[in-house]
This record gives C-alpha cells, sequence and structure tokens, in this order.
C-alpha cells in the first residue's frame, strides 16, 4: 500500500476511501494495465491494422518487457499476494486468459484460416511463457536478458508460427468442429 501510496502521490488513507480493500485496488491496477496493454497501444491496435509485422513487432515488444522497473516490481508484487489471496488469484488468472485469447486473436492474423485453434492456443501459451520468463528476470536486472537473448527467443517463436503455415502450394486441411447431437 505504501508503494501504491507513493507511486500515486496519493495518502494510503485516500486510497482506502476510493477502494473498497486491497482486492479492489489489484483489480483496478491489473485492469489498467491490460486495457492498455493490449487496446489502447498494443495488441489490438497492432491486430487493427491488419499487418502482420506490426503483430509480430507486438510480440516482440510482449516478450521484450522494456517496461519502467518500477512496474515490473509492482507486477511482481500482486503475482506474489495471489499465491497468498484466491480473489487475488482469481483476478490474475482471468487476466492471464484475456492475454492468451488476445494472443490467439492476434496469431489467426499471421496464418491460415483453418489453422487447427489447439496449436495456435499452444503457440500463444508459449510466447505468454517466455515473456513471463523475461519479465521475471528483468525484475531483477533491467538490462537482463539482453537483445542478442531477446532475437534468439524470437527467432524460436517466429518459427513457431510458421510452422503454423502450410508448406508453400500445400494446402492445410480444414479443421473439423465436433458439433451436439440433436
Amino acid at each position: 500500500m505504501a508503494q501504491i501510496a507513493q507511486a500515486s502521490g496519493i495518502a494510503v488513507g485516500q486510497i482506502y476511501r476510493d477502494f473498497a480493500n486491497k482486492e479492489a485496488i489489484v483489480a483496478a491496477i491489473v485492469e489498467r494495465d491490460l486495457e492498455e496493454y493490449l487496446h489502447e497501444s498494443g495488441l489490438c491496435a497492432a491486430g487493427a491494422t491488419g499487418d502482420p509485422e506490426a503483430v509480430r513487432q507486438w510480440i516482440r515488444t510482449f516478450v521484450a518487457c522494456e517496461k519502467k522497473p518500477d512496474t515490473g516490481r509492482l507486477v511482481a508484487e500482486i503475482m506474489a499476494e495471489s499465491s497468498r489471496n484466491e480473489r487475488v488469484a482469481e483476478i490474475t488468472r482471468n487476466l492471464q486468459q484475456q492475454l492468451r485469447r488476445e494472443l490467439t486473436a492476434a496469431l489467426q492474423l499471421l496464418v491460415p484460416v483453418n489453422t487447427d485453434p489447439e496449436q495456435l492456443d499452444q503457440v500463444a501459451e508459449m510466447i505468454h511463457t517466455i515473456s513471463t520468463g523475461v519479465f521475471h528476470r528483468r525484475v531483477i536486472d533491467p538490462e537482463d536478458p539482453g537483445p542478442a537473448v531477446i532475437d534468439t527467443l524470437m527467432a524460436c517463436i517466429n518459427a513457431s508460427i510458421d510452422q503454423l503455415r502450410p508448406p508453400s502450394g500445400e494446402k492445410r486441411p480444414a479443421v473439423r468442429t465436433l458439433t451436439a447431437a440433436p
């Protein structure tokens, strides 16, 4: 609470008057950050362009986690709190699910329409997992991992994305969906 008060310039007492409890504060922080990160200038904006390179650039930015160290420390505190507080854990799980859905939707812009949704989800999960690892490393040292490692990670990610595409001249079979029996 002291860190939030210091960062916001608002007294701790005023924060508690504006929010019902700690979970409400965490929810507001997470929602604001996700909204900004995905919609305003992030993934949704890149996807709205229809430009595959804009989506790949957003993925690179997401993986590189080059935010301010103070932001990283606050997110790390929220993640730690999620291990102690079920409501905060639920908030962070919802955040991760939304992020994974957005990543999967962005990947759909990079691959054929008939790509297996499960494969898309697996690549989205891989990107999210790599980004989480880089994030935790950057909390400890904002310069680590360096650009060469980020380039290597992106080469792996781009290869995984490219593997979702059929070889040139070959059409990938349409994905069948199961429907419930009448």
